[in-house]
């Protein structure tokens, strides 16, 4: 947590993503322009990012950039990465945020090596048994968050109950959602429905102090049945590439010269909805929480716009003070249940 009299000091991997820095550091500077009070520190190639930087105006904005000669690729395995490219943004990033230069880690590169860093150098909070990856599923009620998006393959009943725990100090500290609905993912509304993880998580949850208001089925999560949606890393990562793929079809479809007038008139409403709101670029970064520290994972294929957003949420996590929130969350339930 940044003291309230420094502003917060943002690491961003400006050779992450599919683009680089010609879509990072555009993107990342414009949410200085928007009021974003913080300081960028782009790391990467020093020559790319200050060409990037020559074209926009940053005079009076705290930008600076920290020149890294390794880059972590898509496909290489996050531990190997980890371990064998030290001058990489994202090591170094982590690095320096461990040692207090910096107060998060933004980056749109491979999520693999963003947990990885993230365990290996900043740790895990004392409180917390594993990260998970948070990120916002657009509903017609507002805004569902789902956790985990794919960090954790395998869970236990106890490591869901973690997640809901995090997911709800989450919504009320960045969303002032007072008391955070929660629900699991499965197959069915009972509580003896679905797998043994879902049935234990299910009890774990009903008895705990979580506002929690049972099983989710998929065809309930866009209508807002719940603030704070729980499942595993392998079952919520499915769902959330389906629902960034419904959005893809219906796109495709509007384009595909396949549709009558009249039915291209129907679609038109919807595919401003899925235009406007199931599009990562309005979300920003998903921040991976129960590590110490601040790291927030982009798109691959994040837009300019989808950078400025990532910034504003990084800037405000800090500010709030989510890690000490989510900490004394998960320590006080534990002395509770203890």
């Amino acid at each position: 947590m940044t003291s309230e009299n420094r502003r917060p000091r943002l690491a961003i991997d400006a050779m992450g993503g599919d683009f680089g820095p010609e879509v990072v550091v555009p993107g990342a500077v414009a949410a200085l322009q928007e009021g974003c009070d913080c300081e960028l520190v782009f790391y990467g190639d020093q020559v790319q990012v200050e060409a990037q930087l020559s074209k926009l105006d940053t005079d009076g904005q705290s930008v600076s950039v920290v020149h890294c000669s390794q880059d972590i690729g898509m496909s290489e395995s996050p531990a190997a990465a980890v371990r064998g490219k030290p001058d990489s943004p994202i090591i170094r990033g982590m690095r320096e945020q461990r040692e207090g230069q910096v107060d998060a880690v933004v980056s749109a590169g491979s999520t693999g090596a963003m947990v990885a860093a993230s365990l290996l150098i900043l740790g895990r909070l004392k409180s917390a048994a594993r990260p998970a990856i948070a990120t916002f599923v657009p509903t017609v009620a507002g805004e569902t968050l789902l956790v985990d998006a794919g960090a954790n393959i395998q869970c236990t009943p106890d490591l869901l109950l973690s997640f809901a725990r995090m997911g709800a100090v989450y919504c009320r500290a960045m969303q002032d959602v007072a008391e955070p609905a929660v629900g699991l993912l499965n197959i069915g509304g009972e509580s003896s429905k679905g797998s043994e993880l879902a049935i234990a998580a299910h009890e774990l949850l009903r008895t705990s102090e979580l506002n929690f208001t049972g099983n989710v089925e998929g065809n309930e999560i866009m209508v807002g049945a719940c603030d704070v949606l729980v499942a595993d890393g392998f079952t919520g990562n499915i769902t959330l590439k389906m629902i960034e793929g419904l959005a893809q079809f219906v796109k495709a479809l509007a384009a595909s010269g396949q549709l009558t007038e009249s039915e291209l008139a129907g679609l038109g409403a919807f595919a401003g909805v899925i235009k406007n709101r199931f599009t990562y670029e309005v979300y920003g970064g998903a921040p991976l929480l129960g590590v110490s520290g601040v790291s927030i994972i982009c798109h691959g294929r994040s837009t300019p716009r989808a950078f400025t957003y990532a910034v504003k949420v990084t800037e405000r996590q800090v500010r709030v003070g989510l890690l000490d929130l989510i900490e004394c969350a998960l320590s006080g339930a534990a002395e509770t249940e203890g």
